[in-house]
């Protein structure tokens, strides 16, 4: 008679069990969904604007200068990231262009030289705080972007920048060269070489590259 209710209640114990780990595996499945929506950016006209480079509603060294960048070049299984402050907007070889500066010595530096394009990527002031982690933190032995609450975001070109960035510019190389300090005019040369590079004698490199898009998040 135990036996006969015994079976009953089991076969009940099972079918919730049941239930239960089939919605854990459905809510793991969508978060995975939500994950690779916000990576791979699916719908990305629905959440930018393309705009021309002689559009750009930015002071250039408001922007560069004073609110910072980030530079990430790779794809999406291997890339980094930095801040910088140094660079420029301009014109050249008949190209809307950008003129970033990155020492020889950081890890992004890597990647810049091994890909042929990546981004310029500008935030809100509400990330001061996960910009100031980007320039200071090394990718090479920390997972920094996690560290600063960023999202990866994959472009359509198939370069990286963020999503929380409010703009992204993308570029392709044209010029690499090392800075030669011995170049500085006798006016600038001790207060600059005092400046940045008395504690760190690293070379810096430049970098020149066509602006191929701009993105404005909506």
């Amino acid at each position: 008679m135990k036996t006969k209710f015994l079976l009953p209640a089991i076969a009940f114990v099972l079918l919730i069990t049941s239930c239960i780990n089939n919605n854990k595996k459905t809510e793991n499945e969508n978060s995975e969904l939500i994950e690779n929506k916000s990576i791979t950016s699916n719908d990305w006209q629905s959440q930018y604007n393309r705009i021309e480079a002689s559009e750009l509603p930015d002071n250039a060294i408001q922007l560069i200068g004073k609110e910072w960048m980030l530079v990430t070049s790779g794809n999406q299984d291997s890339y980094n990231t930095m801040t910088a402050s140094w660079g420029g907007i301009g014109y050249i070889w008949e190209r809307p262009s950008t003129f970033i500066f990155i020492r020889d010595t950081r890890y992004t530096y890597q990647f810049l030289q091994k890909n042929e394009g990546f981004t310029l990527s500008f935030f809100p002031e509400q990330y001061r705080s996960s910009l100031r982690i980007c320039g200071t933190r090394s990718g090479r032995d920390t997972n920094k972007i996690k560290e600063a609450g960023l999202t990866p975001l994959q472009t359509p070109a198939g370069l990286m920048s963020f999503a929380e960035a409010r703009m992204i510019i993308e570029c392709k190389k044209m010029l690499v060269q090392e800075l030669d300090y011995t170049n500085l005019t006798e006016a600038y040369k001790a207060p600059i070489l005092k400046e940045s590079y008395e504690s760190e004698p690293a070379k810096h490199q430049m970098f020149v590259s066509e602006i191929t898009n701009i993105w404005i998040k909506k």
